[in-house]
């Protein structure tokens, strides 16, 4: 794992400004603390920081191939890169390194722009090819690794991380406005958009391309969700099992001391079984919870898992102090607000695991492909419910619904439910804020310039090509590269990465995925019972106990902490003179939320939290008020 960047004078072909690719650099040491390097070559120059895992003594970059026309820099890891080697050997390529790296330049030597599609891993990466003056950037197909650019129309700017970017003076501090709708909306920001004016997140699978000054960005990957009617119950669960084990072992692969990120829940759970049955010595593992706060912990089942199976377990606990003091921290390595409640605790957990090893392997990734989330049921079964007449739907059960304390999540399936438009629908169940709730929240100097059509057509890209599919498909594999990307994989990289740690996902590997992503609806969710051939897959390695628990998904204390101890905290943050929410939300909208939620009247804290990280961004990134170089 690494940190990568760059910047490329395409236009003017200048000469690069070596103290700001230097200052760029500078700013990512937490994500390559062993070893920096950099490639300099007329307008161009690459800069990279790197956390050593494979060949650590030989790897260094930047990487090129046997006579120095094309360099890489490269975040991230290739599961398949001995195959890879050995294949580009018997072509006649020769290596100076043991490194994934190097593979990629021979891949793309010789493949082209198509070695993406031959890399197993995940990935942000950047070739100069020096022969076509052409630089390509790509990320992994998931979008586990991020790559963000900045492109002014002369120069290009890009790296793994937006603080990097911003080195560069002339680069904006501005919000841009139709972005923070979108957050507010999905509680992320998704790709392409960032909540800088001007600077871009490639979108996962996609590549960037720079050639004769012009710019190309592309989706150089389509998933084809081919269900294989052939395969009956048993071949599908045979095959998952043998995927599965194959796609951990592969992971395992390090030069480092690995462990595991391990939950209550049987998707760490299994990651666990499955190193444990190879490896040669107890498997450390790390949780983390909450003290005093019996209803939302898991710890109790993660020792469990972590007992049964033998490993060494370590826990670090939080409370409401560590919350309000920690989250601006967390702010500054996120770049971006994710309103997401487990992005503090994953830099907590991660903290904890780098005192032990360099690598964990996490168990996320399973709940999008698998239909694990209770929205899931409600893109399942929502047919029957537009069924009933819209007159007994608008007329009885919508106000019945509506008129319910603090059942947020019931009052978001329900109106979802009744939309027939699968776009729609699916912004529906996602929205923090819905539409009501964000024309009420906008200032109206500002509404005016929101366009209320983008959350939609963000599903609409992602979409393309799935429109024939069943509807719960549809979503699946939607929040695989939508959700699952640019929220849960990105607090996941950018915690980790402040603590120096990197974080493996086995059950994205794209062999692995590809078979899930075939399964058909039937066998995703079967009855009442989620991710039913996952679970039945899984039993091969873990004991009914721990298959049969009910999951809570990584629950926390916050809802309850905004109604008592944090509420002060809160209104504090978002209604003091000197917020700079006031500047863009109306501040009775904000009060109403607070009182609304304190009044246990509602269930605000989505909305809360997300107003809360807003501010803090706002404070360290627009108004420069919080610097952390730790």
């Amino acid at each position: 794992m690494c940190g990568i960047c760059g910047i490329y004078n395409y236009q003017n072909n200048e000469p690069v400004n070596k103290r700001l690719i230097h200052s760029m650099n500078n700013t990512m040491v937490h994500r390559g603390p062993d070893d920096e390097g950099y490639y300099l070559k007329d307008s161009l120059m690459l800069g990279m920081r790197r956390l050593s895992i494979i060949d650590v003594e030989g790897g260094h970059q930047p990487i090129h191939n046997e006579d120095k026309s094309i360099w890489v820099v490269f975040n991230g890891e290739i599961y398949n890169f001995k195959e890879l080697r050995n294949d580009l050997k018997n072509k006649g390529h020769r290596f100076y390194t043991q490194s994934d790296t190097e593979v990629i330049v021979h891949s793309y030597e010789e493949w082209g722009d198509d070695c993406l599609l031959r890399f197993n891993g995940i990935f942000g990466l950047a070739i100069w090819d020096d022969k076509r003056k052409r630089l390509l950037l790509a990320r992994d197909p998931h979008g586990v690794k991020p790559l963000y650019v900045f492109n002014d129309g002369k120069r290009l700017l890009w790296s793994s991380e937006i603080k990097a970017i911003l080195s560069d003076s002339r680069v904006p501090r501005a919000v841009d406005r139709q972005s923070l709708d979108l957050f507010l909306t999905f509680r992320f920001v998704p790709s392409p958009f960032t909540l800088f004016q001007g600077i871009r997140k490639i979108r996962p699978g996609h590549k960037l391309v720079v050639e004769n000054n012009n710019l190309y960005d592309t989706r150089y990957i389509v998933p084809e969700a081919v269900t294989n009617y052939q395969f009956k119950e048993d071949d599908y669960i045979n095959v998952l099992q043998e995927k599965l084990e194959a796609s951990v072992k592969r992971q395992m692969v390090s030069d480092v001391p690995i462990g595991v990120l391990l939950s209550g829940g049987i998707d760490s759970a299994v990651v666990l079984a499955i190193m444990s049955s190879i490896a040669s010595k107890p498997i450390e593992t790390f949780s983390v919870g909450f003290k005093n706060e019996m209803d939302v912990n898991e710890l109790d089942e993660a020792r469990y898992t972590a007992e049964y199976f033998g490993a060494n377990h370590h826990e670090v606990l939080l409370d409401s102090l560590d919350y309000s003091e920690w989250l601006q921290k967390a702010i500054w390595y996120l770049e971006e607000p994710i309103a997401t409640t487990s992005s503090l605790p994953m830099y907590f957990v991660t903290k904890l695991a780098k005192d032990y090893v360099k690598v964990v392997l996490t168990g996320q990734g399973a709940d999008e492909p698998f239909c694990g989330y209770y929205r899931y049921f409600g893109e399942r079964y929502g047919y029957m419910y537009r069924k009933i007449p819209k007159i007994i739907r608008n007329q009885f059960l919508k106000p019945i619904i509506e008129s319910l304390p603090r059942q947020e999540r019931i009052k978001r399936a329900v109106r979802s439910m009744g939309t027939d438009d699968v776009a729609r629908r699916f912004v529906q169940i996602y929205s923090v804020f819905n539409k009501e709730m964000r024309d009420s929240l906008w200032r109206f100097e500002h509404k005016q310039n929101i366009d209320n059509s983008a959350c939609e057509e963000i599903v609409k890209y992602w979409r393309k090509g799935l429109k024939d599919m069943d509807p719960l498909i549809q979503m699946s594999m939607i929040d695989t590269r939508l959700s699952l990307a640019d929220d849960l994989l990105m607090y996941g990289d950018k915690m980790s990465m402040s603590n120096s740690i990197e974080a493996r996902v086995p059950f994205l590997d794209h062999e692995y995925m590809s078979l899930v992503e075939s399964l058909p609806a039937s066998l995703r969710i079967r009855g009442f019972t989620r991710k039913y051939i996952h679970k039945k897959a899984t039993s091969k390695w873990l004991p009914n106990q721990i298959i049969k628990r009910k999951k809570r998904g990584f629950e926390t204390p916050v809802d309850r902490w905004f109604r008592t101890e944090l509420s002060g905290f809160v209104q504090s943050t978002l209604l003091s003179d000197k917020s700079a929410s006031q500047n863009y939300f109306r501040k009775e909208s904000i009060n109403s939320l607070i009182q609304d939620h304190i009044s246990g009247r509602q269930n605000n804290s989505r909305q809360l939290f997300c107003l809360v990280n807003f501010e803090l961004w706002h404070k360290t990134f627009i108004e420069r008020s919080f610097d952390y170089y730790g």
